[in-house]
């Protein structure tokens, strides 16, 4: 019987997947949650992977009490075993230049700049920003924030279109502008995010996991948007949510209805490895495979 070895880590995104199915937006069901909680008990790694700042991640510890490293602004800024590794950030120049690409299409889009500072600092504070994330306090402008020299600057840029069906061309418009500069991609069918060149969720894992010393075979990624897609394309286990949409579904090989139904399976996985009459469960990921 072939040796198999055991998963040890799980990387989530946040919004669509782990935030998936809850009442309220931007929140954690009580069964993902649980489930977290039964696979770090275990001795397993759980690894946030999302666009979100990394602030994000003490705000989970604070409210759901879950051990957990993050990749935060998709992958531009990543926390292990609670050190920084690396922050990357997009610089004034290209800040200056976005804004001088956005001044044709003002009607049509505003941005923010992500940044771990409680001010969101915003291309114009526009009703597209300021009605997506009420929540948000909104005090200055990107133009007015890049006259002085900071301390910090994004490690991402926010994206919020008036209309989804121009998704398309704003990603190759600015694709074409920022390449080889800025890594441009999408996080829903309206959003817009930009960070360093090189950036992404599935380098990140990658260079995560050779810290760690774990091998490909022993992660498993799961995500729902086309900023997921590196990296559940990164290892032999990417899974991607049956909510999403069928063009991301499409892209990858696996597929399951919530983060609790995969970290359950892995668990049992886990539990079957070194166990010959535990065949049915060995099959993973196999009983996941999309038809």
């Amino acid at each position: 019987m072939k040796d198999r070895k055991p998963i040890r880590l799980i990387a989530s995104d946040l919004d669509g997947t782990l935030y998936y199915g809850a009442r309220e937006l931007g929140k954690m069901t009580p069964a993902n949650r649980d489930a977290i909680v039964r696979w770090t008990e275990a001795g397993h790694r759980f690894l946030i992977a999302t666009g979100r700042r990394a602030c994000t991640r003490a705000e989970i510890i604070r409210e759901y009490a879950i051990d957990c490293d993050i990749i935060a602004c998709n992958g531009a800024k990543v926390i292990l075993n609670d050190q920084l590794l690396w922050s990357r950030e997009v610089m004034p120049p290209e800040l200056n230049e976005l804004c001088n690409l956005c001044e044709p299409f003002r009607n049509e889009l505003d941005f923010v700049l992500d940044i771990d500072i409680m001010e969101r600092i915003t291309y114009q504070a526009n009703s597209l920003i300021q009605k997506r994330f009420p929540e948000d306090l909104y005090l200055r402008q990107v133009r007015d924030y890049l006259k002085q020299p900071q301390t910090a600057y994004p490690n991402k840029v926010f994206m919020v279109l008036a209309d989804p069906a121009r998704l398309p061309f704003f990603l190759d418009y600015f694709t074409r502008h920022f390449q080889g500069r800025l890594a441009v991609t999408s996080s829903g069918p309206d959003l817009v995010e930009m960070s360093c060149e090189g950036c992404g969720k599935g380098a990140a894992l990658l260079e995560i996991l050779d810290r760690l010393g774990l091998e490909r075979e022993q992660a498993v990624a799961i995500g729902d948007e086309q900023n997921d897609l590196d990296m559940l394309q990164s290892i032999p286990y990417g899974f991607v949510m049956n909510s999403a949409r069928p063009a991301i579904k499409s892209q990858v090989p696996y597929s399951v209805d919530s983060v609790h139904e995969l970290i359950d399976a892995c668990l049992r996985y886990n539990a079957a490895c070194g166990q010959s009459s535990d065949a049915e469960d060995l099959n993973f990921p196999a009983v996941f495979r999309q038809s």
